[in-house]
């Protein structure tokens, strides 16, 4: 669901409210958009439709359907009591919050790719280089070795002998934990897509942890101020967007009485302001702020997790060459 196809949805959300002054029922009023709009028209009406229509079952949902907010805007629309009438509302602050993810899904990419790809590349060649000089070279210096009745250098048989298993581990180490940051990546640029939440085991995880937390505070806030919009009282939203956004249980009401859990502090100033009878606006400050938390997080885990990597990749550079050289310029000595 890009840009486009949601300004034509919020334009038939719109539509649908003037229909529906007019029109008893609300398939009434859609059979009048239906006989006034033209062919490039029905097709947001058709989906706008879809949206407000219950779930049918045995219906299969296709893949450009899975990958956009769809779900979570038909999650959104069900419940409230009379969707067609929140509808263009809910479409109005959905439209004014994809800029942030819009933007949020290049970001994401560009701070990352570039040394992931780099990195990655490095890794590879150097997984190719060892399997060569393991094969080719490293017997041949085993049988020189063995002829003058020595061993191999310390450092080649870390490498390569019979302790190479911890090199290997290193290796294998370094390789996974890019990959693992390559796919967290990847899977944060489709769930912002899609309004989806990250799993909540990544919020426990080094590197990754923040950007999780900071990114499903954001979708709990986000989701929590669509359903305000759509008529849900804001505590009652609060609570059904944690839980949708991997947050857990929040009661803005007790927060004070609550632990010291990672939503705690901003649960008290929601209770405050719920307190004051200015929750809606406050909701709308800290959903703005959490972008700036999310943004952040972002920058701090692709610094650590750059600066690990490369001195991971560099090491084991440093090693493999020191390895792969060493019994060269051992020769002599050993003659």
């Amino acid at each position: 669901m890009n840009s486009t196809s949601t300004d034509a949805l919020a334009s038939a959300a719109r539509q649908l409210n003037y229909a529906l002054q007019g029109s008893p029922t609300l398939d009434d009023a859609f059979r009048t958009l239906y006989t006034t709009a033209d062919e490039r028209r029905r097709t947001p009406l058709k989906q706008l439709e879809s949206l407000l229509r219950p779930a049918q079952p045995n219906v299969a949902e296709d893949e450009t359907v899975r990958s956009s907010p769809y779900p979570t805007l038909k999650w959104i629309l069900s419940l409230v009591p009379t969707p067609e009438r929140s509808a263009a509302a809910v479409f109005q602050e959905f439209r004014r919050q994809q800029s942030f993810s819009a933007g949020s899904v290049a970001v994401v990419w560009s701070e990352f790719a570039g040394f992931i790809t780099y990195l990655g590349a490095v890794l590879g060649i150097l997984i190719v280089v060892i399997a060569m000089y393991a094969v080719f070279m490293l017997p041949q210096f085993s049988s020189l070795y063995e002829g003058f009745g020595r061993e191999l250098p310390s450092l080649t048989q870390f490498a390569f002998g019979g302790r190479g298993s911890v090199f290997t581990v290193l290796l294998i180490g370094s390789l996974l934990l890019l990959v693992f940051l390559a796919s967290f990546i990847h899977a944060v640029r489709g769930r912002l897509r899609r309004y989806a939440p990250v799993a909540a085991g990544f919020q426990k995880l080094p590197l990754v942890g923040p950007v999780a937390l900071a990114y499903n505070q954001y979708l709990w806030l986000s989701c929590a101020l669509l359903l305000t919009v759509a008529g849900v009282p804001a505590t009652h939203a609060l609570r059904l967007a944690a839980q949708r956004s991997n947050i857990g249980e929040v009661e803005p009401e007790r927060a004070d009485e609550r632990g010291n859990g990672p939503q705690s502090a901003l649960a008290a100033d929601l209770a405050v302001s719920a307190q004051l009878g200015k929750l809606d606006e406050e909701l709308q400050f800290q959903q703005d702020a959490a972008v700036d938390v999310f943004l952040t997080a972002l920058a701090r885990c692709r610094r650590r997790s750059r600066l690990v990597l490369t001195i991971c990749t560099y090491l084991l550079v440093a090693i493999f060459v020191s390895a792969m050289y060493l019994p060269i310029f051992s020769l002599g000595s050993n003659i």
